[in-house]
């Protein structure tokens, strides 16, 4: 819910508040009290039966593969996966690098290390990647490759930009603060006439304040050089931008804001000149309840589905197929509490799978990673997991739909960590 305020107080439904002035004057401080009144309405529809049975997501198995006390890295813990994902006629292998953040571009894989964050390795996805291609000043955040094949790497406060498959790279970009950066697999898109569109994500605290980091950059030259446009600073956003996203099902760019208003934004048009003016931008939501500021997104060939971001609060997966309506489906206990923080496409023998993980947990709740291959109508529950001691995250990003997604599972009490390929 904001700086500090999902930590002391993420389980505010779950038990009673040590200190009710101190949430409160957080609340104040931070600018949440929209956010607090939507989770108060949300909890007491939940609590009270109101939402109806059918809003709810829908899972097709009980159970899923439990983290515990087995080491994520070894061999039986591998099996286990397996054997698991067998049943949903999917294979996972154990990937002998120690991916962090991965880019896939036909067939060739652009990554990070976990050991080694600021390098920028290039694999063939069957073996080892060579010695790094470049490395930053900084731990690589985030990547991007365009349909010119122009290659982004992002990292805390810049992004730099490679036209020769990572030979060499030049900082095309100096962003708002050190501390920004764009989201992986969210934070930038490419519309079709070519033009680059990227959202600025950065948490800065100045004294009594958020420093305001909602940015969008446009680029119309392949991200040579860029344009940067504050109209959702100039609409009160007091935070960053969450995700942008181009939909070539309804030829709409998204934008979505965080952190006190929590909006959805819908471009009116494409010219990239037109797209840096307010009057371009129409919001899907006036207010906090109607739901935005999304964290997730994905699009399949008939609606685009989007993952709310109320961590503590009640979370949602919505869909439009057209723009201008939009489905809500409730996520269920013990997973209600997370947002859905990040939604992967892979192609399978089966039709297009999309992932999505619930990475964030309560005392009283749960993680959870799970498929769907029926475009959201019904779940798998794939892993199911405690924050406080395991981490899930979908580490891998495409521009189009691959046949393989990378995954990386940690145990946070000892820290061994493995990644694991998902194919058929």
């Amino acid at each position: 819910m904001g700086r500090d305020i999902t930590k002391r107080h993420s389980a505010l439904f779950e038990k009673r508040l040590r200190s009710g002035f101190s949430f409160l004057r957080d609340i104040y401080q931070y600018g949440k009290a929209r956010e607090l009144s939507s989770f108060l309405v949300w909890e007491l529809r939940h609590r009270l039966g109101l939402f109806p049975a059918n809003q709810y997501l829908s899972f097709l198995n009980d159970d899923a593969m439990a983290l515990d006390g087995a080491a994520v890295g070894d061999e039986a813990f591998a099996e286990r996966l397996g054997r698991f994902l067998q049943r949903e006629e999917l294979s996972a292998s154990p990937c002998a690098a120690d991916w962090k953040v991965l880019f896939l571009n036909n067939g060739e894989l652009y990554g990070s290390l976990a050991r080694d964050d600021r390098s920028l390795f290039r694999s063939n996805g069957r073996e080892r990647p060579l010695g790094p291609l470049h490395t930053f000043p900084e731990r690589i955040k985030s990547i991007f490759v365009t349909s010119r094949q122009a290659l982004f790497v992002c990292v805390p406060g810049a992004v730099y930009r490679s036209a020769d498959r990572g030979g060499s790279f030049h900082k095309c970009l100096t962003l708002g603060s050190s501390a920004s950066f764009f989201r992986h697999n969210n934070g930038m898109t490419e519309t079709p006439d070519k033009t680059l569109v990227l959202g600025e994500y950065g948490n800065v605290w100045d004294d009594t304040r958020w420093r305001q980091l909602a940015y969008v950059y446009f680029s119309t030259d392949d991200g040579v050089s860029w344009e940067r446009s504050d109209f959702l600073i100039r609409q009160g956003t007091n935070k960053h931008v969450h995700l942008v996203k181009y939909s070539k099902l309804l030829s709409q760019l998204f934008v979505a804001d965080g952190d006190n208003k929590k909006k959805l934004w819908m471009s009116a048009g494409l010219d990239s000149p037109d797209l840096e003016a307010l009057k371009t931008w129409t919001p899907v939501n006036r207010f906090h309840i109607q739901m935005g500021g999304y964290t997730s997104v994905v699009e399949t060939d008939d609606q685009v589905l989007f993952g709310s971001d109320y961590q503590g609060g009640t979370n949602f997966l919505v869909s439009t197929r057209d723009g201008r309506t939009y489905d809500k489906r409730v996520v269920p206990d013990p997973y209600r509490r997370s947002p859905i923080d990040n939604m992967v496409q892979r192609q399978s023998k089966r039709g297009t799978e999309i992932w999505a993980n619930l990475p964030y947990s309560t005392a009283g709740s749960k993680c959870l990673l799970m498929v769907t291959v029926d475009g959201g109508n019904h779940w798998r529950k794939v892993i199911e997991y405690h924050r406080a001691t395991h981490k899930v995250w979908l580490i891998s990003s495409s521009t189009g739909i691959p046949d393989r997604l990378y995954l990386s599972v940690e145990d946070l009490r000892n820290g061994d960590r493995a990644v694991y390929e998902i194919h058929d």
